[in-house]
């Protein structure tokens, strides 16, 4: 029901705001995904360990710039499909992050490797996205472009409470974001070619939930 509450929120919101750019989901909270809707079971393979190499077997070597958000929130959406999702933003570059234990992602305190399944927004359970061009209008927001990570960086949970006022803390490894296109009705992601690419350094949160 969420993720049909979504795509009649994002029809009438692309008519309202004129037309966005192709394949941009309209930000909408609370955005989630669906397995039911998208064909996913939770199953994916996300026990990799967390090697710094990408999927060519290329050591990551990034020179990321530090991220220095003025708000951070997390919220907690309790549920069958229950979530976890943190925004983080920095002027009109928003960050977020994203939990799914239905798609795989964490129940507690964890190290995980963003390898092939987590950088795409179709198959991830812990997500990670980085969005710029934000804008809020009226009772919504919308972004010009969407980033998702070169596969091989890693996020890490230190704490993760299942309930609102509880604490969700971590970290975030060096990660390179690259340009992305994510197909409105399957999620699928595809790196936009010659797209552009964002480089953060470490980055911690550190965050009491609220119930979404």
């Amino acid at each position: 029901m969420m993720r049909l509450h979504y795509n009649l929120l994002l029809a009438s919101l692309l008519a309202a705001c004129g037309q966005e750019k192709d394949d941009q989901p309209v930000e909408i909270a609370p955005p989630g995904k669906s397995a039911s809707t998208i064909g996913g079971n939770g199953e994916g393979d996300n026990s990799g360990p967390d090697t710094g190499i990408d999927d060519t077997g290329e050591a990551l070597d990034i020179d990321g710039v530090p991220f220095e958000p003025d708000s951070v929130e997390g919220v907690f959406y309790s549920g069958e499909d229950s979530l976890w999702i943190l925004t983080a933003k920095e002027g009109d570059t928003w960050l977020y992050i994203e939990n799914y234990p239905n798609f795989g992602g964490a129940t507690g305190a964890e190290t995980r490797t963003l390898g092939a399944v987590e950088v795409d927004y179709a198959t991830c359970g812990v997500c990670v996205l980085l969005k710029t061009g934000c804008a809020v209008h009226g009772d919504h927001a919308h972004c010009e472009t969407t980033y998702m990570p070169q596969a091989g960086s890693s996020v890490t949970f230190d704490e993760l409470s299942s309930e609102a006022g509880g604490a969700w803390s971590g970290s975030l490894s060096p990660i390179r974001f690259v340009e992305v296109s994510i197909n409105g009705s399957t999620y699928e992601t595809t790196p936009v070619t010659d797209g552009q690419q964002i480089e953060l350094d470490t980055w911690s949160f550190d965050v009491t939930l609220v119930e979404g």
